[in-house]
């Protein structure tokens, strides 16, 4: 009896640690996204030039070898799209049924959701800025200098210019909800792992 309950305890001890480091990352999560949504540039450490280099792909995603076969606004608009969908490939994944039934990972999806959410806040930031072309671009000038803005182009060409910061706002409003929901599933998916383990202890 008492080898079985030594057994349970020490199985059990590092679930309980990764459990710890889970809320701990959610928490950190959390005020990375309270920081981004604060400040101008919506940035994140690290998580910004990843989301650069994301950027850039859907652009040459959408014109293999120089050939846009969507058209020119698909070429634009790649980016942003792809900044925004390349996360959900994994909240997918995360998401999809074991052969037991049971999900894979609902937190790994989550952390994953929360990571689109903070990219549809970037491509907020880069639309409220077409009319204004003060964000510098890649080619070392402002947008205002450049015929590189995505934005400015995607808008100009769809007649939507002046509502460049409305159409901002939705996407921020809607960047801000998925973050919250997406750290908020993250919690409590992770606490109700903590709160059957107990359970399932003792019937092992």
């Amino acid at each position: 009896m008492g080898a079985t309950t030594s057994s349970v305890g020490s199985s059990d001890s590092p679930r309980t640690v990764q459990s710890y480091a889970r809320l701990a990352f959610a928490a950190v999560l959390a005020l990375l996204a309270w920081s981004a949504f604060r400040g101008e540039s919506g940035y994140v450490p690290l998580l910004g030039d990843i989301d650069l280099a994301i950027h850039e792909f859907g652009h040459m995603l959408f014109m293999p070898f120089g050939i846009p076969f969507l058209g020119r606004t698909m070429v634009i608009l790649g980016g942003s799209l792809t900044q925004v969908v390349f996360p959900l490939l994994f909240v997918g994944y995360f998401l999809r049924k074991r052969d037991d039934g049971r999900r894979r990972d609902v937190f790994a999806a989550m952390v994953c959701l929360w990571w689109s959410a903070i990219n549809l806040l970037d491509v907020a930031i880069y639309c409220a800025d077409s009319r204004a072309g003060e964000l510098m671009l890649l080619d070392g000038l402002a947008g205002k200098e450049s015929d590189g803005h995505d934005w400015y182009n995607l808008l100009n060409g769809w007649g939507l210019l002046e509502h460049d910061t409305a159409i901002a706002r939705w996407m921020r409003a809607i960047a801000a909800l998925v973050c919250v929901a997406s750290l908020a599933v993250a919690f409590w998916s992770e606490l109700q792992l903590r709160r059957k383990q107990p359970g399932e202890a003792s019937e092992s």
